[in-house]
């Protein structure tokens, strides 16, 4: 009996344009961390300077597309709140202890997923999740001005970076970046409760509204003479658009699912699939490898005194390369005991007593 035809095959999984697109966002973020943290350190030569800005307008999606993602994980499914607080506060501890509440990636899931968990420990449903992140958004947005000039000191900043934007290194600010697993949430109550029939009518209907309000509003932007690429990689740098930013990523990112589910109808039994699978499924060692890798390369540059602006076009390919590789290798090699050893160390476990048993008379 011959194989069946790869469109006939049974897909790997059942939603994998979700796990497609998680694998693709991580992999993205060596492209984005090295350059940062080099154009940061003053190595960045003439030309890695030319195609930074591109560089890192083309990564401006990964977080939004992983976020929603992470959100569609728990959407639907039947996870106590106390469950959903210990995954946040795992999150949590598996950055460092003594600055924890530096905003980045992990520590936005970590606070998110508590509150989160809250929702769901008072009943509330996920539209009341996502019109909090609606309220939230608009009002980080007449925030945002005031925080950005008048937050100097570091330990308020830090405080605050979690809540609102701050500055570069407050991305991902609770207010206006929950809307994204806040979404993610809905999708996942919403699919996986439908057939293939109705989820694949959804998909179209997704698809015609994200690729309009994609192609629509830069119109809008445009007209209003707002730069649209430092709109799409704002609030991660002083040029605050807060809500034309999510807008934009969040209408980029809607569009990337629903073509990617198509996608995965092709594709959904090929190894390539297999593949993307993996790195789906040790996604926090890949994180923590490869900022481990880029900070390593900065420090190892500045030990060195090596000259500014020496980093060519030629170093940062090869340099992603060999992070991206090494971080696939060992992730997808060695994943499975690296998450136990996290999970071993940021659990939090309760004491349990011993119940004394006196001996028994005679």
């Amino acid at each position: 009996m011959g194989e069946l035809p790869a469109e006939k095959k049974k897909p790997l999984t059942k939603f994998g344009e979700f796990e497609l697109l998680k694998a693709g966002a991580i992999l993205g973020l060596p492209a984005i961390h090295v350059m940062e943290e080099i154009l940061e350190a003053g190595f960045g030569g003439q030309g890695l300077q030319s195609i930074g800005g591109f560089v890192i307008g083309l990564c401006a999606f990964g977080p939004s597309v992983f976020m929603i993602c992470m959100g569609f994980g728990i959407g639907g499914s039947k996870s106590s709140p106390e469950s959903i607080r210990r995954t946040g506060i795992q999150f949590l501890l598996i950055e460092d202890f003594d600055f924890c509440l530096q905003s980045d990636i992990y520590y936005f899931a970590g606070i998110f997923f508590v509150v989160h968990s809250y929702f769901k420990q008072w009943k509330i449903q996920t539209a009341g999740l996502l019109m909090f992140s609606i309220l939230g958004l608009t009002l980080n947005t007449l925030l945002t001005p005031i925080t950005n000039r008048f937050v100097t000191n570091g330990i308020v900043a830090s405080l605050l970076g979690n809540i609102v934007y701050v500055n570069e290194t407050s991305c991902f600010p609770l207010l206006s970046w929950a809307i994204f697993p806040s979404t993610g949430i809905l999708l996942g109550e919403v699919l996986k409760k439908a057939d293939e029939e109705k989820r694949e009518n959804f998909m179209r209907r997704l698809l015609d509204f994200s690729l309009v309000l994609f192609i629509s509003f830069p119109v809008f932007l445009w007209d209003r003479d707002i730069d649209i690429m430092r709109t799409l990689v704002s609030p991660a740098n002083e040029y605050i658009t807060d809500l034309p930013n999510v807008i934009l990523l969040i209408s980029l990112a809607l569009l990337l699912v629903s073509l990617t589910y198509y996608l995965c109808k092709k594709i959904g039994a090929s190894p390539f699939m297999g593949f993307m699978l993996r790195i789906s499924a040790f996604i926090i060692p890949f994180y923590l490898l490869q900022w481990v890798l880029v900070s390593w390369l900065v420090y190892l540059m500045t030990i060195l005194r090596m000259p500014k602006e020496c980093f060519s076009i030629g170093a940062y390919i090869i340099t992603v390369a060999a992070i991206t590789a090494i971080c696939i290798f060992i992730s997808t090699r060695y994943g499975m005991k690296i998450m136990k050893f996290l999970l071993k160390i940021t659990t939090i476990k309760k004491k349990r007593k011993k119940k004394a048993h006196a001996p028994a008379k005679a």
